[in-house]
């Protein structure tokens, strides 16, 4: 059975409104909203918590299916009326799949109704089709596609004689002969639209749904007219380098017939006149005038609301999912409640790393890569429901660790579509156990179960409202996994422990890749990655700054922001055996930090957990001094030992050596550190992916849930920042 649904916003605050959409086999769909403080149901934990909320009102609402319709392409929704006698189409491509097997629409000239008028398409086998009206053959050509290829294809309809089909190859590949084919073509037609990328592309309600959509490259699409005289004038001209980071192809023209970018086309791409002496798209816009549409690229699923409901007043913030009922089956969309602005806050904030979240959204890695296969891990790997879920639905969209069906990687994500692996149930296929918001649940049951006050706020939320949004918080708490993040976020989060604000660091490979969000499209994040970084796939060469915000991608490292510099350490391995160490307590502890283990009798803590049976494993990261670590760092405890499944990550492999396994390599370790600041804050950091999966151990009496509380209880004995003003 199919349930699932997803809503138009990750966060929001009492008396705002929200849209719920919803996907369902079933006619009607029971709605409630729900808190979720605990989503593991594993026996050896507290068991799964998820409290219902008296203050909305649950409801009934229709079910039935929802499509999503994949791929991108540019839509043209007017030309004026053209008479095809006399115009002339041009587009340089680059396919990617030339011989995919079906058809992909590199350009169509549409009629008033939406029919084809002049279309140019690449066939199942690879020919170059001329189309005209009723999809008829008009001209056809065998081009020796070449990879990497740029082609200039030209199409002439001159009054009173057969149009022309030409292909050349250009740029840099550009070796082979021109060739072109004949055919007819209606002389009275009338052209009134245009699809590029795609054969066609209709709206209906909120969807573009784009109908054989091209897998490559295209640059500089352009219209003109010329008349018998021999005078060229354009009727339409779209540069794809103009505005990248918009949803709009602009017209140069001068008649401002600017296209609608569906889906997310990969902008800030190399075209055919790259000289590889530039990086930097903004510096050379006219070297990166192409867009890179795939056949499975998504923006938006574009649903109509199933329900639109209004956050209940007093409600505290927290971590909420609105509940849905069918047939049996439940699923939990969740969203962050964030305080109210002007309202009371609690002194402590949990920030939800939900651009992590949406990095990670549908991410399936499980039938990509061979994890046994390559000895990553020393267990059978066997994917739970949600992944399996995700398996049967392709159309779901892709994550940042796919890449797209012609095999270049995936450089946007959006949270407006089904997410089964953003659920409080999912376990992670790799780990068997929760990852992501199922494990920073953890955190939130925790903190209800000790009894402190805190308030939830996401990185979108962060990202949006910059420093301000921590300005009444005295800590600041993260999630298990803070991998992205944006330099908006970092700068709030400096200015936070700069104005004496603290910091609980409860992750491992935190603050690591550079993340920008789609100013005009909210929902969108963009990453791009170079051959630098511990990654599932690469970006092409010259292709690594980001369309969205102009700035350069990688690691925030490579920019001089060491993960080390905020929070005294940085991702240094991962690995996933069966068996994560705890740590070994630092023997020559200084005394004025002695605090962190009273009550903790162990030497070693942390021997036991919900992830991977320990507390130090997936990810971790260490204490380094030359990675910008601070030298002023306490190292309050490290790992035990890893097993060679761990291998120190590749950015810190200078060249190809032995020993970079956790047997053998020092650096292979997870520290657990403590920083003052100036300010008068601190830092606490414990370095570890798997780490909120030991709070809950022995009904929370436990050495890594006394030491959290010690480092917390330190925190909140400080002056805080209201009282300080």
């Amino acid at each position: 059975m199919t349930l699932t649904g997803y809503l138009n916003t990750l966060s929001a605050a009492p008396g705002e409104v929200v849209d719920l959409m919803i996907s369902a086999t079933a006619d009607h769909v029971d709605v409630d909203l729900v808190r979720l403080q605990h989503g593991d149901d594993n026996p050896a934990g507290p068991g799964r918590k998820i409290l219902p909320v008296p203050e909305f009102a649950g409801r009934s609402v229709p079910g039935g299916l929802r499509d999503v319709h994949l791929g991108s392409c540019v839509v043209v929704p007017s030309l004026g009326a053209q008479s095809l006698d006399g115009l002339e189409v041009s587009v340089l491509m680059q396919p990617t799949m030339p011989s995919s097997g079906r058809e992909q629409g590199v350009v169509t000239a549409l009629a008033a109704d939406g029919s084809c008028v002049l279309g140019v398409v690449i066939d199942a086998q690879g020919r170059l089709i001329l189309r005209g009206p009723d999809d008829a053959n008009l001209a056809e050509l065998a081009v020796n596609w070449r990879r990497d290829g740029w082609y200039r294809v030209h199409v002439e309809a001159p009054r009173g004689r057969p149009v022309v089909l030409r292909c050349t190859p250009t740029g840099r590949r550009g070796e082979g002969a021109s060739v072109e084919a004949e055919g007819s073509a209606a002389p009275d037609a009338i052209v009134s639209s245009a699809v590029i990328g795609a054969v066609r592309c209709r709206r209906e309600g909120r969807q573009w749904i784009p109908d054989r959509v091209f897998n490559g490259k295209l640059e500089h699409p352009q219209i003109h007219r010329r008349f018998e005289d021999g005078a060229r004038v354009p009727v339409a001209e779209w540069r794809f380098e103009l505005d990248q980071g918009t949803a709009v192809a602009v017209d140069v023209s001068g008649h401002e017939r600017h296209g609608i970018v569906v889906g997310t086309p990969a902008r800030a791409s190399t075209g055919h006149s790259w000289r590889h002496e530039q990086v930097d798209f903004t510096q050379v816009p006219e070297q990166y005038a192409a867009m890179h549409f795939h056949d499975d690229d998504l923006d938006d699923a574009g649903w109509e609301p199933s329900l639109t409901f209004t956050v209940p007043e007093g409600l505290a913030s927290g971590v909420y999912a609105i509940e849905l009922r069918a047939g049996g089956a439940v699923d939990h969309v969740p969203f962050a409640i964030r305080p109210r602005e002007g309202g009371s806050r609690a002194r402590t904030a949990v920030l939800l790393p939900t651009f992590t979240y949406i990095a990670y959204a549908n991410e399936r890695m499980v039938t990509r890569l061979d994890f046994e296969g390559d000895q990553m891990s020393d267990h059978a790997i066997h994917p739970g429901h949600r992944d399996l879920e995700l398996a049967e639905h392709p159309e779901w969209g892709l994550s940042l660790y796919d890449v797209h069906s012609d095999g270049s990687t995936c450089a946007y994500s959006t949270h407006l579509r089904p997410i089964p692996n953003l659920r409080p149930d999912y376990r992670a296929w790799l780990q068997n156990a929760p990852r992501h918001l199922s494990a920073d649940l953890y955190l939130i049951d925790w903190l209800t179960e000790k009894g402190y006050p805190f308030d939830v706020i996401t990185d979108h939320d962060l990202n949006r409202d910059g420093a301000a949004l921590l300005a009444d918080y005295d800590i600041v708490l993260t999630g298990s996994h803070p991998e992205y993040v944006s330099g908006r976020m970092l700068d709030a989060l400096d200015a936070h422990l700069d104005s004496g604000g603290s910091l609980m660091y409860l992750g491992g490979n935190g603050f690591y890749w550079v993340t920008s969000q789609d100013r005009e499209r909210p929902h969108l994040i963009e990453v791009r990655r170079g051959p630098v970084g511990t990654r599932p796939s690469e970006g092409a060469p010259g292709e690594g700054f980001h369309s969205t915000t102009g700035e350069p991608g990688g690691m925030w490292r490579q920019r001089g922001r060491w993960p080390n510099e905020l929070t005294g350490i940085g991702m240094t391995a991962q690995g996933w055996d069966s068996k994560a160490p705890g740590y070994r307590r630092n023997p020559d502890l200084p005394e004025d930090c002695a605090f962190i283990f009273d009550g903790v009798e162990e030497e070693v803590i942390g021997t036991f957990g919900l992830i991977m049976d320990g507390s130090s494993g997936d990810e971790i990261d260490r204490f380094d001094v030359g990675r910008g670590s601070p030298t002023e760092t306490v190292v309050l405890a490290t790992s035990t030992g890893h097993s060679d499944f761990y291998l120190l990550a590749g950015e810190d492999v200078m060249a190809s050596r032995a020993g970079l396994g956790g047997t053998q390599s020092p650096e292979v370790r997870s520290d657990m550190t403590w920083l003052e600041k100036s300010g008068g804050g601190a830092v606490f950091s414990v370095g570890s992916i798997c780490f909120l999966g030991s709070l809950s151990h022995d009904g929370y009496r436990n050495n890594i849930s006394t030491v959290v509380a010690n480092a917390l209880d330190e925190m909140l004995s400080r002056p805080g920042k209201r009282e300080s003003r």
